[in-house]
Order: structure tokens, then sequence, then C-alpha cells
């Protein structure tokens, strides 16, 4: 047990002991000393800031405070956390994980784990919004970043309070249109395409399906009127759906039934429905930077991205009168209290009917551009 020594310098109370430390990788017991408070009429005397330094001191003589908590911040959240999360998460959730502790590194200084405050993370989320003109999502989502890492770091017992929780999101720039593809600018898009970049884009329009799900897709995924999915690759890596509510089955429209039909024609592979040489997984950004792309620009259409498609196929379907349920269906979204059984349920009438007022639109859409 250690009562430490107090002490006044330069016009401050200040507080000397000893704690336990992480240094590459080993418990060292270090001398420390730390302010406690400005000598004034309140702080006249040792007395009068002895309990200052209790406070600092009864988590190490009650051998309650972990060598960790001493560790930087930084350091916990690249040793400790990062770590954590690529063993756990999808790989491209540990990969955002990794590019927004590379926005706030910079901004964490030397500052210690068991020493943050919440005034610490507001005046961390402020550098961070003063360093770029950032959206408030972005700025979301950094927070959302730290109060995980400290999260994990109050249930290793490294800390005891979660100083992120209540800390205030900077206001960040107006949120930009998200782009999402009309049915004419689909119907214009495949005209332009060739295969197997048209049926790919298709499968994109009228499932809504995520990047990572289309190039999931197995040719046993196909049912006829319904494409399960089942999985999702990243990278290399082939993982389990995004979400356990991401993990169903899905109406396939007539005219989407029949271009993957004329697709499978072309193929030999029992394997993935769109894969390369090798019958890996199709790389669809090399899909896009060698195809997609060039053949957009020559009929002077512009390419918006994968995730355009969802977001068109939830506007349209909502333009069209789909409930908000049903599209919520359809695109397998869940919310955060939903709990899903580990098994696939099958695709309610009324996601079919939905789906079925999308064949009629993208019918007629087709006519107009023909006519």
């Amino acid at each position: 047990m250690q009562d430490g020594l107090i002490y006044k310098k330069s016009g401050s109370w200040l507080l000397q002991y000893r704690r336990d430390e992480i240094v590459n990788g080993k418990v060292v017991r270090k001398r420390v000393a730390k302010k406690l408070a400005p000598v004034c009429d309140e702080y006249r005397s040792k007395a009068s800031v002895k309990h200052l330094a209790q406070d600092i001191l009864a988590p190490i003589n009650a051998r309650r405070a972990r060598p960790e908590s001493t560790q930087t911040v930084a350091g916990f959240i690249q040793d400790v956390y990062l770590p954590h999360c690529r063993e756990t998460l999808r790989p491209s959730t540990a990969r955002g994980y990794l590019d927004v502790f590379r926005l706030v590194a910079p901004h964490l200084g030397n500052l210690r784990l068991r020493e943050v405050r919440t005034s610490d993370i507001d005046r961390l989320l402020r550098a961070v919004a003063d360093s770029k003109a950032r959206s408030h999502n972005a700025l979301r989502n950094v927070k959302s970043f730290l109060s995980g890492a400290f999260r994990y770091a109050k249930r290793t017992d490294a800390i005891s309070e979660n100083p992120v929780r209540d800390s205030a999101i900077p206001r960040g720039k107006s949120k930009s249109d998200t782009p999402a593809y009309t049915l004419d600018e689909i119907q214009a898009m495949l005209a332009a395409l060739k295969e197997p970049a048209r049926t790919c884009v298709l499968v994109a329009a009228l499932t809504g399906l995520r990047q990572s799900e289309i190039r999931g897709l197995r040719w046993d995924d196909f049912r006829g009127d319904e494409l399960l999915v089942a999985r999702s690759v990243w990278g290399s890596h082939v993982r389990e759906t995004k979400t356990l509510s991401s993990h169903a089955a899905i109406p396939v429209l007539p005219i989407l039934k029949r271009a993957l039909e004329e697709h499978k024609a072309r193929n030999t592979s029992d394997g993935y429905i769109f894969h390369g040489d090798t019958g890996k997984p199709l790389v669809l950004a090399n899909l896009v930077r060698r195809e997609i792309r060039p053949a957009l620009a020559k009929v002077g259409l512009e390419w918006k991205g994968w995730h355009g498609f969802r977001r068109g196929l939830a506007t349209t379907l909502y333009a069209l009168g789909a409930p908000d349920k049903i599209i919520q269906a359809i695109l397998r979204h869940a919310h955060v209290g939903t709990t899903l059984a580990h098994y696939i349920r099958p695709v309610q009438a009324e996601s079919h009917k939905a789906m079925a007022k999308l064949e009629t639109a993208f019918t007629k859409s087709a006519a107009r551009r023909s006519a």
C-alpha cells in the first residue's frame, strides 16, 4: 500500500506515486507524477488536496487498477482492440475500423486510457471535425468506433466507465444526396453492356443485393422464383451474411430468372454464379474498371457504384406504393432489437406482390425506351 508524495511545484500540487505500466509487452512498475490542483485559496495545504490523491491511489491500493489501463488510447486500440476486431468481425468491418483509427490517431497524442474523460472525447471529436469538412454521419461513425473501443476496455476491466457515451457529436457538413439509379438509367445500362456485366447489373438492380452478396451467390442458391442469400465475399474472405436478417430468400422476377438461366447456359461451372477463370468469385471492381465504366462512358452514362442499385430498388418500390415493411423484408434490413431464427423463412406473399409491381414498371420502362 502506498500513500504517495504530495508536493508543490510551479504553482501546482502534484502527487508522486508508483504504478504498473505495460512496456514492450511486459509489466513494469514506474514512478510517475500527476497534477492534483492549482495552489489557490481552496487548495492551500497538502491536507486540502489529500482527498484528490486518495482518488488516484485507491484503485492501485485496492489492486483494482490493471496495467492495461495505463496504456495510451492509441496503444490500446492498435495493440488490443483492432486485433480483437480482426478476430471477431467481418473483414470488411475490421478494415473500416482500421480506416477510422487512422483518422483519429493523429489527435490522440499520449492520452492514457484510465485518464480519459468525456471532455477529452469532445475535444477529440472536434479536432477530427476541424481537420477536414466531414459529414455528420462520418463523425457519428468516429464516435461509434471510439465507444466500441472503450466499451471493450471496460469489458476487459481496463477501465470502469465509458467516457465516450455522453460525448457530443460536432455538427458536420450537410449530407449530400446518395446515388440511386432510376429504371430508365438501368435500362440504358443494360442496352450498353455485354455479358456477364449485363446479367450482373440486372441481379443488382432487381434484387438489391450488396456487392459482397452478389459475389457470394452460387448456383444452388438459385431456386427459380427465389434467390437464397446465404453468404458474402469480401476480398478473398467468404463469410456469412452481414446480419442474421440478411440471410434470407428474395423473390426473382421472370425477367431475371430468364437472364440467369441464359447466363448458366453460357457457363460450365456449377459453383459461383459470377466467377473468374479460376472458378473463384468474380472481382466486381475489376469488372467495373475493365468493362462497365468504359461501356457506359461511350453512351454518356455515369457509373454511381453498386450500392446505387440497392438504393434505387428501395426508392422505386416506395414510389410504386410498396409498404415500408415489405421493402425492408426485400432488402433484408434489420432493426437493432430484431432477432431472427437461424433458418430460412419462406418469402411472404406480399414480397412477391411488391416485386411483381417492379416487373410491370420495368417492362414499361423497356417499352418506352424502344418506342
